[in-house]
């Protein structure tokens, strides 16, 4: 009987066993693992930065419109009229202008948020809060609007005219809105003091506003795992205190009042 010829080996099939594959599988689900990983943390940097990128761009914008607005307070002419004799009906908005004043406002006028009310004249070369020209080339005209806090945490700026008035938007996501005032009552050059209320003879002594806006992100920020305690204090001796995973900026600026008092 004989046997069968002995296969060479170049005819013999070659391949992974088992365990070869479960080692590879095993080799790439933890490189996939390292990637994923990778991917993720990336992504939470992108969320955290865009977050960020977006608070510093409202707290630049609300910079800019408070800047402009309260540096060209008393522009151009004396303002010696009351607010009510410029624009009747307007009466009843707060707080009202003494004679001669250009910048007045209102402490604690929504909850801890104050009011800023400013006025000034211009001929079609300056804008008002609301981004149009205040007056023409052949006319003066007068702009009196007022910056404050809505109910929905909107700092909004609401413009006074002969026929009406109309409120714009600034930015969202406020904690805070402080004010205070900068007085020469000694009539030299310069501000030697502040304060949070202004009298009567007070608002034809202003000569720079101090604002502060506390602003938060929209959604928590990604790169804060857990809430985490945060205090903010203000210029006129207030706090505010809260604990979460919201990213803030708080603008302090203090603007000087290029136009005198009549």
């Amino acid at each position: 009987m004989s046997r069968a010829p002995t296969p060479s080996p170049r005819s013999r099939q070659g391949g992974f066993t088992l365990v070869e594959l479960m080692i590879a599988l095993v080799i790439g689900l933890l490189l996939l693992a390292g990637v994923l990983q990778i991917l993720l943390s990336n992504r939470t940097s992108f969320d955290a930065q865009r977050a960020t990128a977006h608070l510093q761009e409202n707290a630049r914008l609300a910079e800019f419109v408070l800047d402009h607005a309260i540096a060209h307070a008393g522009y151009r002419t004396a303002l010696d009229a009351a607010e009510t004799t410029v624009f009747p009906g307007t009466s009843n908005a707060s707080p009202n202008y003494p004679d001669g004043a250009y910048v007045t406002g209102t402490a604690n006028a929504d909850g801890p948020n104050d009011a800023l009310r400013l006025r000034f004249q211009a001929r079609g070369d300056v804008r008002d809060c609301l981004g149009g020209s205040v007056g023409t080339v052949q006319s003066n005209e007068i702009t009196d609007f007022q910056f404050f806090v809505n109910d929905n945490d909107t700092l909004e700026c609401t413009k006074y005219s002969s026929t009406g008035a109309t409120t714009q938007p600034i930015v969202e996501n406020v904690d805070r809105f402080k004010v205070r005032y900068g007085l020469d009552t000694d009539n030299t050059a310069g501000v030697d003091r502040y304060v949070s209320t202004l009298t009567g003879n007070e608002a034809r002594e202003v000569r720079s506003v101090r604002f502060q806006l506390l602003l938060h992100s929209a959604d928590n920020d990604p790169a804060v795992p857990q809430a985490v305690d945060q205090k903010y204090s203000f210029s006129d001796g207030s706090t505010f205190e809260t604990t979460d995973r919201r990213a803030r900026v708080l603008i302090d600026r203090t603007v000087a009042i290029r136009n005198p008092s009549p």
